[in-house]
C-alpha cells in the first residue's frame, strides 16, 4: 500500500511496477493519506522520466475514516517512457495554497509498438534495471531533506543546486546514527523516511511535555486583580485606588446601600458607618461628635495619654 504521511511519500517495491509504456486505464494505484480527510482540496501525481519530460495526472479522491484515499487511473500519455520515473505528489487547497510530498519513484516497461521500427524499444537488463534504480534512489537521496549539526532542517534548492537550512527546527533531541558525520547528505532514502518518522513523533511528544510544564505555575495575561490586569507590574497606589471602593464605602445609606461585613464607610457628611452584617450598617458617630473628639484630641498633653 502507498502511503503518506506527515508529507512523506512511501511507496513499497511491490507497488512501483505501473504498467507497460503505452498501456492505458488498465492499471491503477491507490495512495492513502494518512490522518488527514480534507473534501476542498485537489491532488495531482508530477512524474518526471529520464528523458526530463515531466508529466501531470490527476487523482480522485474520497474519504475514508480519518484517511483520504486517491485513486490514480494510469492512462497512456501519463507513461509515455519506460524505465525509472520519479514521483511526487501535489496538494493544492481552495486558497491557493500548495503542498508537495517528498519524492520516490515508479517503473514502466517496455512496450514493442512505440518503437519506430517495430523493434522494442528499450531491451532493459537485469543489471541495466538495477542500475537505473540504484541511480534514481541516489538522485532522490541527495536532494532529500535532512537535520544538519545545528538542529535546523536543510531542503535542496535546485535553482541554487545546494541545500538552504530552514526555519524548523528539532529541538532537545539528538541526531540519530542514521545521518552521516561527513556528508551533508542523507545515507540512504530508506534511512532517512524512518528518521524523519521517529523525529516527528519525538518532537511532537517532546514539545507537548515541554509547554505543559512551562506554563503549568503560570497565570494568564488576561488575568485582573481589582480589575487591574496582570500583564505588567501594579503600582502600589494603583492597587490602592483600586481596592478603595471596596474597603470604604462612601455616601452610606443606612438600609439601601449594600454591603459585606466588616467594612467601613463614610456618610454623606462625612460620619463613620461600619456593616456589621450584610448589608446592615451602624453609624459610629454623628458629624458633630467626630468634630467634638477631634477637638479634645488636640487639647490632651502626650504626658496625659495614659491617665
Amino acid at each position: 500500500m502507498i502511503t503518506i504521511q506527515n508529507g512523506k511519500l512511501n511507496i513499497p517495491d511491490e507497488d512501483r511496477f505501473v504498467g507497460f509504456a503505452g498501456d492505458n486505464t488498465v492499471n491503477e494505484k491507490q495512495f492513502v493519506l494518512k490522518n488527514r480527510a480534507e473534501d476542498d482540496c485537489s491532488y495531482s501525481l508530477c512524474l518526471r522520466f529520464d528523458d526530463g519530460t515531466v508529466k501531470t495526472a490527476a487523482l480522485s479522491a474520497s474519504i475514508s475514516g480519518g484517511n483520504t484515499v486517491l485513486t490514480w487511473q494510469i492512462r497512456d500519455e501519463q507513461i509515455h517512457s519506460t524505465g525509472v520515473v520519479t514521483a511526487q505528489l501535489k496538494i493544492a487547497d481552495s486558497d491557493d495554497n500548495i503542498e508537495h510530498t517528498t519524492k520516490d519513484f515508479f517503473l514502466v516497461g517496455s512496450s514493442v509498438e512505440l518503437s519506430d521500427d517495430g523493434a522494442e524499444e528499450e531491451y532493459v537488463t537485469p543489471s541495466m534495471l538495477r542500475n537505473s534504480i540504484n541511480q534514481a534512489l541516489s538522485t532522490i537521496a541527495s536532494t532529500a531533506p535532512y537535520v544538519g549539526d545545528d538542529g535546523f532542517w536543510y531542503v535542496y534548492d535546485p535553482e541554487e543546486g545546494a541545500y538552504v537550512k530552514t526555519e524548523y527546527y528539532i529541538g532537545g533531541l539528538t541526531m540519530d546514527s542514521a545521518m552521516s558525520d561527513s556528508s551533508l547528505n542523507p545515507v540512504s532514502n530508506k534511512f532517512i523516511k524512518q528518521y524523519v518518522d521517529a523525529l516527528g513523533v519525538d518532537c511532537n511528544a517532546f514539545a507537548r511535555s515541554y509547554t505543559d510544564l512551562e506554563v503549568a505555575d503560570k497565570v494568564s495575561e488576561t488575568r485582573k486583580i481589582a480589575n487591574l490586569p496582570l500583564s505588567a507590574d501594579i503600582t502600589s497606589a494603583a492597587l490602592v485606588n483600586a481596592l478603595l471602593p471596596y474597603t470604604c464605602v462612601s455616601n452610606v445609606v443606612p438600609g439601601s446601600t449594600g454591603g459585606i461585613k466588616g467594612q467601613t464607610g463614610t456618610g454623606s457628611n462625612g460620619e463613620p458607618f461600619f456593616c456589621v452584617l450584610q448589608n446592615t450598617w451602624v453609624r459610629l458617630a454623628s458629624i458633630s461628635e467626630m468634630n467634638r473628639k477631634m477637638d479634645l484630641a488636640e487639647e490632651v498633653d502626650p504626658s496625659d495619654v495614659d491617665d
